[in-house]
């Protein structure tokens, strides 16, 4: 039984935090003894001005750039609730732990519209999940110059529970239960656009104990969700005395 009355630990690195976007300020105007000579009127037609002027052009970007200070600061600020989401996690999951990095689009309002693990080894699908939701309870820094903001950054989490680690396993370990659940697997990712990887950890009877998945759209989340409930559905070799934890690419 592992001891409650161990602190949780988190360490948290900056894998990556980027804010990338670029806003027009104004332009410079240069000084002189002379005041600039006067922009020509231009002829106006009957016609376009019975019908009025027209709307200003819209020159927003669609990625602005965010406060980089801002967004950690408050990435900083939903650390505890992202440790609860861990603790959660420790009581399906024994061995929870990896890293994880966010990938989030914050809107004009300061709220999250898309936001999804662009890389997760934790292995839970559940505790990754409650990580996102934590986040979009948020207020995010707004960003400038554009109608979204983008920011990734990552963490890496200690395991909750002061018990072995599991055994680690290469891919090949699992390749042959794979194979057999390649039909199923195709079906739930049928309509995605990317990519996955997927961190599990297989019981001594060879059962699944928690999958995670790593995906490369928000739009993915569907596909995701599929791939672990069929992931449970498999019967993998045992690893012996000991569960194992294995991340592989679908």
């Amino acid at each position: 039984m592992p001891d409650s009355n161990r602190p949780f630990t988190v360490s948290a690195r900056c894998i990556a935090a980027c804010a990338l976007g670029f806003s027009l300020l104004g332009q410079a105007a240069c000084g002189g003894s002379e005041p600039p000579p006067k922009a020509p009127v231009e002829d106006v037609d009957d016609d376009s001005a019975n019908h009025g002027s027209r709307p200003p052009l819209d020159v927003s970007a669609e990625i602005g750039a965010l406060d980089e200070g801002e967004v950690t600061k408050t990435f900083e600020a939903a650390l505890p609730d992202l440790e609860a989401c861990m603790k959660s996690g420790a009581n399906r999951v024994e061995f929870i732990g990896g890293a994880v990095q966010f990938s989030l689009k914050i809107n004009q309002s300061g709220s999250l519209s898309e936001a999804y693990l662009e890389r997760t080894t934790l292995g839970d699908r559940d505790t990754e999940k409650c990580l996102i939701t934590a986040l979009g309870k948020r207020t995010w820094p707004v960003p400038q110059g554009g109608i979204h903001g983008l920011a990734h950054k990552g963490f890496e989490f200690d395991m909750v529970n002061d018990v072995r680690p599991p055994v680690m396993w290469d891919a090949g370990e699992v390749r042959d239960t794979l194979d057999s659940l390649s039909s199923k697997i195709s079906e739930c990712k049928s309509g995605s656009s990317g990519d996955f990887e997927v961190t599990m950890y297989v019981g001594t009877s060879g059962q699944v104990l928690g999958a995670g998945v790593a995906q490369s759209d928000a739009s993915d989340n569907t596909a995701a969700d599929c791939i672990v409930e069929v992931l449970k559905e498999g019967k993998f070799k045992s690893p012996g005395s000991w569960p194992a934890k294995v991340s592989f690419r679908l």
